[in-house]
């Protein structure tokens, strides 16, 4: 065999050795190509986020101005899908059926600790159903009266209780923290009056604005504009100290009421078996938004105080709620109306 023919054979070799490996490359591509693209790809279709409480209200503000924002960062449509209903346990039962692929998530709050009480046979259990994703912010509940009541603090709000008449006090259903809230505060103040559950805190403040209730307690995102312009009175927070966005109004603690701070707080989930590198890419994504100054200044006008927590943060907070709430929910008796 000639130099030449040697010299061919051999590049004849080399040639198949190289198209051999290419293959083989190929091959593993193919093998790990579907573990790797569902978050490789994410999201490549509409994201819905499930808000299992009526639109118009001040978690709902704050939702939609995240999704925007997410919207934005993933070039894809950020859906706010408000289901409200049973004390927030319609749409949160949707949720937790929804494909665990990470376009169909949970705007999950206090209810999620209450409604186990108060509704004993949920088609699903929070904890087992859901996968914490990031605390997103939290706020105290607000006590407020009608400007209708003629009432301008909490003593006065008790003295009328006890008079012939019922008032009546309103929450965003049965099982929400508004409600329990109520009806902790009414009890430690021995009040006698009549609950009005209603579908969401937006009708709620509506028959507060009307006069059709007597007192609520809800946010201060939802309740300080209208206090700002004489609309409503607010009497007190249920906190552990004064907030910045209202500090001349007092804390139930600094009344003598005891045992009364109650945070509401807002997270995202995702149904139980969402991949964990697309958890970890909602949870990144979602940081980030939350960073976005003019978000930051609006939702803090509001009252609202960011949290943007890691997932394993939001779970061990979550945890506590859970104990925390279906404590005091068990302990006021705390049922379905």
């Amino acid at each position: 065999m000639s130099i030449f023919d040697r010299l061919l054979n051999t590049v004849a070799n080399t040639r198949r050795a190289a198209l051999f490996r290419v293959a083989q490359t190929l091959m593993l591509c193919a093998v790990f190509a579907p573990a790797l693209s569902p978050a490789a790809q994410y999201p490549d279709k509409p994201v819905r986020i499930i808000v299992p409480l009526a639109a118009g209200a001040g978690i709902d503000t704050f939702v939609r101005a995240l999704a925007q924002r997410l919207s934005k960062q993933w070039n894809q449509p950020v859906i706010v899908d408000n289901r409200p209903g049973a004390g927030a346990t319609l749409g949160t039962a949707a949720a937790a059926k929804a494909p665990a692929d990470g376009y169909t998530l949970l705007l999950g709050a206090n209810p999620l600790g209450i409604s186990p009480v108060v509704y004993p046979n949920l088609p699903y259990d929070a904890r087992r159903d859901f996968v914490p994703i990031t605390l997103l912010a939290t706020t105290p509940e607000a006590l407020a009266v009608s400007r209708a009541s003629g009432i301008t603090s909490v003593a006065e709000l008790t003295a009328r209780a006890k008079l012939p008449g019922k008032l009546n006090y309103g929450s965003a259903g049965n099982g929400t923290l508004s409600h329990l809230a109520g009806l902790m505060f009414s009890r430690s103040a021995k009040m006698d009056v009549v609950h009005i559950p209603f579908k969401g805190s937006t009708p709620e403040l509506a028959a507060l604005l009307a006069g059709q209730i007597d007192w609520m307690f809800d946010s201060p995102a939802a309740l300080v504009p209208h206090a700002k312009s004489g609309s409503l009175r607010l009497l007190a927070v249920a906190a552990p100290k004064r907030t910045a966005q209202v500090p001349e109004v007092p804390t139930l603690t600094e009344l003598g009421f005891s045992d009364m701070e109650f945070l509401i707080w807002i997270g995202l989930f995702a149904p139980a078996g969402t991949p964990d590198a697309i958890v970890k890419q909602i949870e990144a994504s979602t940081t980030e938004a939350l960073r976005d100054p003019s978000l930051r200044t609006s939702v803090t006008g509001q009252g609202w105080d960011i949290a943007a927590s890691s997932a394993s943060e939001f779970a061990s907070f979550f945890e506590a709620e859970m104990k925390k709430l279906g404590e005091a929910s068990r302990a006021a008796n705390l049922k379905a109306e």
